[in-house]
């Protein structure tokens, strides 16, 4: 599949998973070499480590969250979920290789199971009350002991955990089978801007919960961690629904002055007295003849990792239709409700407004939904809020609306993450073009040389291969002394190497004696060395070169010779 989905649409993937999974590998290249009758076999070994998310997951790999985070809302009929930026992380690890958790059961009439990858992670909900968020405790005080050691016993990681009731935690956590369906891979157009936001090559994964957020209730949606988590993944969901409720210490005092109650073995007993949390549901039911309540146990805790986690409330009148249902539809300037705000029959709404000096003023404002078409604002684009006020003739006074709207669009813009990345780096792109226009322009000023002047040829023209040529033709052009690389000749001309000099200042007999103290010959102290007479050779064609047969067959003698030379030395032990 190679053409990318139309705009508005999405292809779904039930899972992408990587060519190797996180881990360490060792790749052995062996190669093998035979030259005629002996063969040679060479090997090398090399390790390498493929290392993904594993007990935290970056925020700039999260592309996007529902609810969002802090939001406020009605999402009691919305199962929350994350969208990852990396399409193979939920099946980047194995959830449990050795098969502790069992095989589902199917039973007859099921479809066959699915044959898709199990993810290691899931998105758990958790209300208000519930849980316990830790922030950057040892990896070992959060799972058990012979997790930790299947885990391979990292040493020296910190992380995030999340902590609540064993049995909430076994009631939320999904089954194999349902961690298979709640993770997907979408596959959107990168073009399109409402289904591909935050950019990417438009492949996205996506952990959904399993649970409905309660109305209003503060919510903590957790992605945590079930790699090696035998203890609380189910290989098969429950047969119904379980309510989950919390069992107060109250109810522990009840149910003890109301029955005698005997504890199962091992259990303590329940007292009035000595009031503890229980457990959600008992290990026995009460019997409606017996009249006895039997094995309630004190209820544990559990920790999971948290790979990334955010909070939201479930508030508000409802959804959207139905707050459009319930929307008054009366004509501006008509209030419904009394104390609300009166509008005018523009739709405008007079307000209160503190300037930059502190003073008050009335000012008008109006928000985008009118009944009536309105046209776009040609005077932008703006570098402030103050350069949109203006009075209008609508009102006859200050109209903010333009100025409100900007301010809400630069609050929005700053909120994205992306936004700063991107403005960072058009920051640095244009710090580093003006830093390479300097310093060609001053290149330019010291050398002498002809370098491109306009903008564009200045910032995208290869200035190195111009500058070495034009240092190469000065050296050329300035003449130094070829044959004498290492300046014997400047040497020799000094006056402590000078014969002539030498014998003048010390009153020898002639230079010759003073050459012989120096202890040089004459050759490196100005003596004339004729160079040797070299032979004339005609010029030679490829057609002479092929017509000399004798020299070509002494030339196919010595290539014979080496040859055999090389076959004997490789075959000597």
């Amino acid at each position: 599949m190679t053409d990318a989905p139309p705009q508005g649409q999405m292809y779904l993937f039930d899972a992408v998973t990587p060519p190797l999974d996180d881990g360490s590998y060792r790749l052995t290249t062996e190669t093998d070499v035979t030259y005629a009758s002996h063969e040679e076999s060479f090997s090398l070994q090399s390790y390498f480590n493929i290392v993904g998310p594993r007990f935290t997951v970056p925020p700039a790999m999260v592309a996007g969250r529902f609810p969002p985070n802090n939001g406020h809302g009605a999402f009691e009929d919305d199962l929350p979920h994350i969208v990852l930026s990396r399409r193979s992380l939920p099946w980047e690890r194995e959830l449990d290789p050795d098969g502790r958790i069992g095989t589902p059961a199917v039973a007859d009439g099921d479809p066959p199971p699915m044959t898709t990858p199990v993810p290691w992670v899931a998105l758990l909900v958790f209300e208000e009350g519930e849980y316990t968020l830790y922030r950057n405790i040892p990896l070992q005080t959060i799972v058990p002991a012979d997790v930790f050691t299947r885990l391979g016993s990292p040493a020296n990681i910190t992380c995030d955990a999340v902590e609540a009731d064993v049995d909430l935690v076994k009631a939320i956590t999904p089954s194999l089978e349902e961690l298979q369906l709640l993770a997907h891979v979408r596959w959107v157009n990168v073009d399109d801007r409402e289904l591909n936001a935050a950019g990417g090559d438009g492949y996205f994964s996506v952990v959904v919960a399993n649970r409905l957020p309660s109305p209003s209730a503060q919510c903590l949606a957790v992605l945590v961690s079930l790699e090696q988590r035998s203890d609380v993944v189910p290989a098969n969901p429950p047969p119904t629904a379980v309510p989950i409720r919390r069992v107060v210490d109250e109810t522990a005092a009840r149910l003890s002055r109301a029955f005698d109650v005997k504890p199962a073995a091992g259990v303590p007993p329940v007292r009035a007295e000595t009031t503890f949390a229980l457990s959600k549901s008992p290990v026995h039911q009460l019997g409606t003849q017996s009249g006895q309540l039997i094995g309630y146990t004190i209820e544990s805790k559990v920790r999971l990792v948290a790979l990334t986690s955010w909070r939201f409330t479930c508030e508000g009148p409802g959804t959207f239709r139905e707050l459009m249902q319930g929307l008054d539809d009366a004509l501006f300037g008509n209030v419904a409700s009394p104390g609300h705000p009166p509008l005018a029959d523009t739709g405008h709404l007079q307000i209160e407004l503190q300037d930059r000096l502190g003073a008050q003023e009335e000012v008008w404002y109006r928000g985008p939904l009118v009944p009536y078409t309105l046209t776009r604002d040609a005077n932008g684009p703006y570098q402030s809020a103050d350069q949109a006020r203006r009075v209008t003739p609508e009102t006859g006074a200050e109209d903010i609306s333009f100025a409100a709207a900007f301010e809400v669009g630069r609050l929005l813009a700053a909120a994205d993450p992306r936004l700063a990345q991107a403005l960072m780096r058009w920051r640095r792109e244009s710090y580093r073009q003006s830093a390479r226009a300097s310093t060609i322009q001053s290149i330019a000023a010291r050398i002498g040389v002809t370098l491109p002047s306009t903008l564009a040829e200045t910032l995208h023209t290869p200035i190195a291969p111009i500058v070495a040529t034009a240092a190469t033709a000065a050296v050329i052009k300035s003449g130094p002394p070829i044959a004498d690389a290492y300046g014997l000749t400047i040497i020799a001309n000094a006056p402590g190497m000078n014969p002539a000099a030498l014998a003048q200042a010390w009153n020898l007999a002639s230079p010759t004696v003073a050459a012989a103290l120096l202890g040089a010959d004459p050759g490196t102290l100005g003596a004339v060395v004729t160079p040797p007479a070299t032979s004339t050779r005609p010029d030679t064609t490829l057609g002479n070169v092929a017509a000399d047969t004798a020299g070509l067959a002494r030339l196919s003698t010595a290539r014979t010779l080496a040859v055999n030379d090389a076959i004997t030395a490789l075959k000597a032990p």
